[in-house]
């Protein structure tokens, strides 16, 4: 049975849908399975809490506790005790909870709302049950032995508790959508005792009538349990056999998932933790707690005791995180569908949480440690979705230095999230030091933190050098180039400086103070790898990259005016016109000098032909044919396209005129093909993707 049935069975139950939307029903459906689906985790969190608790003491707290009367709690527990019954009653419980858990979270919403309707009319019964005995007590205490009902005003008590036993049937039969006529009368079998009475039955044979009553309810209840739970049973038969057909269709894997979705077990961890944190938050505040921010942690601490809880909080700030991630690509105008999931999503965040929490071993901790771990871990997820906030902010600030059409407001917008990505981290190395002791995690930590400090302020400054060349200030060409370049690599200095100092305090730890771990040392391995190897020998391609492109540069030569008059031609990269500063290729094609110099940058070939620019005579080695021609139809669409496609939609929505897909003239197009030539940076196809960040790996 798929969502939609079942939401539409949903409101069949409920009277209908009211005239409401589908996206509005499919809303409430999916809310109302979510809440349906809580008590599942509830019981999975006290069976965590408990099972290894004795009986005793679990009869012992329901003795002590206030409990309704009639149900003589005394002697059900005395039952127990007297007949040895501890170890077999406790794994009784035990696997009934497990089992109960486990049908409330997997059974469709259909079946699951069935089951939630039997247990209100189970408790409808027992309300008939406690009003029937209370009716009879009464009668018992204040009635007289004889009733003589010739008057209206003696008809009150009788009237109102079969008036109240009526109503209890008539709401069963609405629930369990009887419509056998008998089955219905069924439901009223607690009128019994009142019938008999007014009919004249002795005050001190009414307990007769009531207990003919509780096993005729015994009974019926008997009979349509036989008659509806095998039905139950062989749903859940035909269930199991619809997961072992998606297991061996789908696999393992993909199985597991479509489960996870469809259940939508996430969102149910995730609305229980935040219910189970609002009553420990209330319950903080109630005892008086001075600080707010030590209430707040009290209460995460208090509500992550068990590897559920530990799962339920992770998706919790996977979902936070998600929801600042793409409030983020919204103020920036940033198109979400480009993104990867890992940095959307917020599982880099939820990750990264568990792990750490895992590995400094949260759940066996007491409440004070809790609090001081937990609040170092979420400092840390903190930090890494600053980080994956900049890998938003980056590519848009770029490409909004890229176009002139852009409105203000961006560029205002995308400055202001640059300078909270500068001044937070500050804050957060400043709140880190006021109690976390100085260790190699606390100077990993604060290097990420400078990271992302580091990595703003280079963007910024690049994203202003290249407003500047592109409004035309550049008179000396290239000259923007050089600095935007000579800006890149003193980043990626001071990105290997801070590297190596924390690689630098993590040996004199480890050798002269003697605080290391097996886990220390094999992540310091990884850091020294990651973040100092890789990034010392992109350093150094780099720098080889650039020397070797102006090496070919000044070994072109350069076209006489009779020439470039006689060509008449366009360069090809930044379709400006030759007039100073061409360039003839060995193959014979014509280009600004500085146009081939960003060119060579990224690939040491003529862009039009392919020829190898260091003989003049070979294609790149290693390179099959097929590829070079699609490397010549793609390559300049990919430029052209790829870190403005999230700006069309962006310009649209702004009213502008004029689309970054149509063609302008050659003026205006020479410095966005310019800049986009510069969109190949010297060191990030290499170095980002797998950089080494503390946030998602160490600490």
């Amino acid at each position: 049975m798929n969502a939609d049935s079942a939401g539409d069975r949903t409101f069949d139950l409920a009277g209908g849908t009211f005239g409401m939307p589908t996206s509005i029903k499919e809303l409430a459906t999916r809310s109302v399975e979510t809440v349906l689906r809580i008590p599942g985790v509830l019981l999975l969190e006290a069976w965590w809490i408990k099972h290894d608790y004795a009986v005793h003491e679990i009869t012992s707290n329901l003795q002590n506790g206030v409990l309704p009367s009639y149900l003589e709690m005394g002697r059900i527990i005395e039952f127990i005790d007297n007949r040895n019954m501890d170890t077999a009653v406790a794994g009784i419980l035990s696997a009934s909870i497990l089992l109960l858990s486990a049908v409330i979270l997997t059974i469709p919403l259909e079946r699951l709302i069935r089951i939630y309707v039997h247990v209100v009319s189970l408790l409808f019964i027992a309300l008939a049950h406690m009003l029937s005995i209370r009716y009879v007590t009464l009668e018992r205490e204040n009635s007289d032995p004889e009733l003589k009902l010739d008057d209206f005003v003696k008809l009150e008590r009788h009237g109102f508790y079969f008036l109240a036993q009526l109503m209890l049937a008539l709401v069963q039969s609405c629930l369990l959508s009887i419509e056998s006529d008998v089955g219905r009368i069924t439901l009223a079998i607690f009128t019994a005792p009142i019938v008999a009475r007014m009919c004249g039955c002795p005050v001190d044979k009414l307990i007769i009538a009531h207990n003919i009553a509780c096993s005729a309810a015994m009974f019926f209840i008997c009979i349509y349990m036989l008659n509806h739970v095998p039905t139950f049973l062989q749903s859940l038969k035909q269930g199991s056999r619809k997961l072992r057909a998606l297991f061996v269709v789908r696999g393992i894997g993909i199985g597991v998932i479509k489960i996870w979705q469809r259940l939508r077990i996430a969102e149910v961890l995730a609305i229980c933790w935040v219910l189970m944190f609002s009553l420990r938050l209330y319950s903080q505040l109630a005892l008086g707690y001075s600080l707010f921010d030590t209430a707040i942690m009290a209460a995460i601490a208090e509500t992550t005791s068990s590897p559920f809880t530990l799962l339920a909080l992770a998706l919790t700030v996977s979902y936070a995180s998600q929801f600042v991630v793409q409030l983020t690509q919204i103020i920036l105008g940033s198109n979400a569908n480009n993104s990867h999931v890992l940095a959307t999503h917020g599982y880099t965040e939820a990750l990264t949480l568990v792990f750490l929490c895992c590995q400094a071993g949260v759940l066996g901790m007491r409440t004070e440690q809790k609090m001081f771990m937990l609040k170092l871990v979420l400092f840390i997820v903190l930090s890494a979705l600053l980080q994956s906030l900049y890998e938003i902010l980056e590519p848009q600030m770029l490409a909004f230095a890229a176009m002139a059409n852009v409105s203000m407001s961006m560029h205002v917008r995308a400055l202001a999230l640059a300078a909270i990505l500068t001044i937070t981290p500050f804050l957060i190395s400043f709140m880190l030091m006021t109690f976390l002791p100085m260790d190699l995690w606390f100077v990993m930590i604060i290097s990420n933190c400078m990271l992302t400090s580091i990595r703003s302020v280079s963007t910024t400054v690049i994203y202003f050098l290249h407003i500047f060349e592109n409004r035309g200030i550049d008179t000396v060409p290239g000259r923007f180039d050089d600095m935007i370049f000579l800006c890149t690599i003193l980043t990626h200095f001071a990105e290997l400086l801070l590297a190596l100092i924390v690689v630098g305090y993590g040996v004199y730890a480890s050798l002269v103070l003697g605080k290391w771990t097996v886990f220390s040392v094999i992540v310091l391995c990884f850091h020294s790898y990651f973040n100092v190897w890789r990034k010392i020998r992109s350093s150094i391609h780099a720098i080889k990259t650039r020397q070797a492109a102006s090496a070919r540069i000044k070994d072109l030569v350069r076209p006489t005016p009779e020439q470039l008059e006689a060509k008449g031609d366009v360069c090809m990269i930044c379709l400006g016109k030759m007039i100073t500063d061409v360039r003839i290729t060995p193959c014979n094609h014509f280009f600004h000098g500085f146009c081939l110099k960003k060119w060579l940058f990224v690939k040491p070939v003529c862009p039009l032909c392919y020829i190898s620019l260091g003989d003049g005579k070979q294609l790149v080695e290693n390179e099959a044919p097929e590829q070079q021609s699609i490397f010549r139809r793609r390559r300049p669409r990919e430029f052209g396209n790829s870190e403005t496609s999230s700006i069309q939609p962006l310009a649209e929505s702004d009213g502008l005129s004029e689309a970054p897909s149509r063609a302008p003239t050659n003026q205006s197009l020479s410095p966005y093909r310019r800049r986009l030539m510069s969109y190949s940076s010297w060191s990030d196809s290499e170095s980002s993707g797998t950089e080494f960040t503390i946030a998602s790996a160490s600490t």
